[in-house]
């Protein structure tokens, strides 16, 4: 196990709550505070601090030495910076109506065991 484990910093990267990393997402930030969202293929640097409630767009990059202030968000083609009047949603709602929703379109076949124990027997 960890044979494919990439270490690039000793210094352990400190990570608030309820934040969601999406697919594809690199960060090396020195620290992250809570309820921030990535985007998928953003890249934050390793001199950058995030604030609470952030949200980095898909494909935007942070690579200057900065502190993001709270409620930052960078998004679109040209990774525009904006500041929110307020927090973004709690992903945690999100996840609860998935864990209830998905199950009902989740079909598993169930095997057929008189045609398993046929086949087993006619050998």
């Amino acid at each position: 196990s960890g044979d494919k484990t990439n270490i690039e910093n000793p210094v352990p990267l400190t990570i608030g709550v309820n934040n969601v990393f999406e697919v594809g997402c690199e960060i090396h930030a020195k620290a992250i505070g809570d309820h921030n969202v990535f985007e998928p293929k953003c890249y934050v640097g390793p001199d950058v601090v995030i604030g609470n409630g952030c949200i980095i767009g898909a494909g935007c990059r942070v690579t200057v030495a900065e502190k993001l202030p709270d409620q930052s968000v960078i998004t679109g083609l040209h990774c525009v910076r904006s500041v929110a009047l307020d927090r973004p949603p709690i992903q945690t709602l999100q996840l609860d109506f998935l864990s209830k929703i998905l199950p009902n379109y989740h079909h598993l076949r169930k095997p057929n065991k008189t045609s398993a124990a046929a086949a087993i027997t006619s050998k």
